[in-house]
């Protein structure tokens, strides 16, 4: 049975985020390089050669099965929030973030869950004139209910 990772509790959602983050030595609040998640999720001990190879993790991001951050000149970051989600829930842990395939917002899930950072927009994470006239002087984001 898969466990929808929309319908758990926050509080549940955030220590289960937290556990998950000591098991695998993750940062909740990190931000990591493909590289970096690559390594997280698949250790380079268990792997052929003992290197970690991020083109499994590449498809998966092209494909829009794991939640990532558009950095702008097709660079991409991982928070360790959503390599903690993908560890416990597998490719449904896009749900929680709001990104489709196409790595806009979708389905009908909170883009926000527990409190955390919110998914940038996919292009370039560059505000466009009317939100940056909503933020003004704070330069916080804005969250519509």
């Amino acid at each position: 049975m898969t466990i929808d990772p929309t319908r758990i509790d926050k509080d549940h959602l955030r220590e289960l985020r937290h556990s998950v983050a000591r098991a695998y030595g993750i940062d909740p609040h990190r931000q990591y390089t493909e590289r970096a998640a690559a390594n997280l999720l698949v250790p380079p001990d268990k792997r052929q050669g003992g290197r970690g190879d991020v083109s499994t993790l590449k498809r998966k991001r092209r494909s829009g099965k794991i939640p990532h951050v558009p950095l702008g000149d097709s660079s991409v970051a991982y928070l360790g929030m959503m390599l903690c989600d993908f560890l416990a829930f597998g490719e449904r842990s896009v749900l929680l973030w709001g990104c489709g395939k196409d790595g806009s917002e979708g389905g009908d899930g909170d883009p926000n869950p527990a409190g955390g950072p919110a998914p940038q927009p996919r292009d370039g994470g560059g505000r466009n004139k009317a939100q940056a006239e909503v933020v003004g002087a704070f330069d916080e984001p804005v969250h519509e209910a």
